[in-house]
């Protein structure tokens, strides 16, 4: 039975698995023989790209004129405000104007009722009147008509001096009754007062044409002649005071009186506003008030109003610095006048302002982003003359603007600068120059 039993084979499996890895280790050889040329290879380009350089743009240095400016605002204000005043008491009989109307100087405002300053006239013409003729008769001598003409004067003159005095009477009994105002009793006792001087001229007058003039009596007489056309003159002031005229061209912003209201002198009877020129007040902060007050402070500024977001910068004047700190805001002020002759800008609107506090003229200035700091250094990445390395050179930082630094340093207007891709050079590195910024 056992020689008839088949032995046992190895399974053919173990045999197939062998010849499989045989088949794929030869497979290998020629991939790794030729793996490790062609990383060489890729290794090698990689390092070719390198050689290359850094990519950069270049730029070069312009002369400018640098400025440092500074913002601050304020608020407007009228650069002239005047009232058209009563010069006279009375009785407002018109008003010519209303608020938000444009007037001329000159120009008539209101009238007031004229009686009294016609009456004044009346009588100081009169009184010169009488002045004249007492002159001519001392200088000439008086005639017999001349005579009988000064004794009825006298009489006329005693004649309105007691109406007057009477007119006075009743005059201070209504007003210690507080039926009529002071200005018209005041008006009566200036009657009576002119009245006594008339019966005074009239007497005089008649004397010396009755009995001859000296010659001191002629000076005299000279004298009445000039102090009464200045009191004519002085008459017919009062009468045109009467009519109330702009003292200033502008716009009417306020008409406090009507017609038929009474007023006394000084009184306003409008308020005109003068804004072909605006002043803005500026409160500038305590740490600017050297810059502002050591002389370097350009004396013209800019200004725009919040209320108008496309208008252009006004230019203004620097007319006034404050020299005294505020305590409570830690501010001093600053005063801007601005011509405003479109009209645009009104009292009490919100300006921005800029001021222009250094200046510095014909420096070498490059853009701000071909400065880099490097700790406590400003460096900027110069083109070498061989065209393909940079060097770094140390420089100053001046006055900023409009994307423009000014810099002190080994640098020409010739000089090639990096403008861009400098963040990550170094001194000597090898640079590949991309078309110019």
């Amino acid at each position: 039975m056992a020689r008839n039993e088949p032995h046992l084979r190895r399974p053919p499996v173990k045999r197939s698995t062998r010849r499989i890895f045989i088949i794929l280790a030869l497979a290998l050889v020629p991939i790794v023989f030729l793996g490790i040329p062609a990383l060489q290879i890729a290794l090698a380009v990689q390092e070719d790209d390198l050689d290359v350089g850094t990519p950069v743009r270049l730029g070069s240095p312009e002369l400018r004129t640098l400025e440092r400016r500074v913002q601050y605002a304020g608020n407007l204000e009228a650069e002239q405000t005047a009232a058209a005043l009563a010069r006279v008491s009375g009785e407002v009989l018109e008003v010519l104007v209303t608020r938000n109307q444009q007037v001329e100087t000159g120009q008539i405002i209101a009238r007031i009722e004229d009686d009294v300053p016609r009456l004044e006239l009346a009588q100081a013409q009169a009184n010169l009147t009488v002045r004249e003729s007492q002159l001519r008769a001392a200088r000439r001598g008086a005639r017999d008509e001349e005579v009988e003409n000064a004794r009825a004067a006298v009489e006329q003159a005693e004649e309105d001096l007691a109406n007057a005095e009477n007119d006075l009477e009743r005059t201070r009994r209504l007003f210690d009754a507080g039926t009529i105002s002071r200005s018209e009793f005041e008006n009566a006792e200036n009657a009576f007062r002119r009245a006594r001087t008339d019966v005074e001229n009239a007497r005089r007058s008649l004397r010396i044409l009755e009995q001859g003039a000296t010659e001191e009596e002629i000076e005299q007489a000279e004298a009445g002649v000039e102090a009464a056309r200045r009191q004519y003159e002085l008459a017919q002031l009062s009468l045109s005071f009467a009519t109330v005229r702009a003292p200033v061209s502008g716009r009417v912003t306020d008409v406090p009186v009507e017609v038929g209201s009474t007023v006394e002198p000084g009184r306003p009877i409008a308020v005109i506003m003068n804004d072909d020129l605006v002043r803005a007040r500026i409160r500038v902060p305590e740490r600017r008030f050297e810059a502002f007050t050591r002389g370097e402070l350009n004396p013209e500024a800019f200004l725009t109003a919040v209320a108008f977001q496309s208008m252009d910068p006004a230019r203004a004047e620097v007319r006034r610095v404050g020299t005294t700190i505020d305590p409570t805001t830690r501010t001093f002020e600053v005063e801007l006048i601005v011509d405003n002759a479109n009209g645009l800008l009104r009292p009490g609107m919100f300006v921005n302002s800029w001021f222009t506090v250094a200046r510095e003229s014909d420096v070498i200035a490059v853009p701000e982003r071909a400065v880099v700091r490097r700790g406590d250094r400003a460096l900027v990445f110069v083109l070498n003359d061989d065209g393909e390395t940079v060097r770094e050179v140390s420089v100053t930082r001046g006055l900023v603007q409009d994307g423009f630094v000014g810099v002190v340093g080994d640098i020409t207007l010739e000089t090639r600068i990096v403008v861009e891709g400098n963040s990550f050079l170094e001194d000597g590195q090898r640079v590949r120059v991309l078309e110019d910024a």
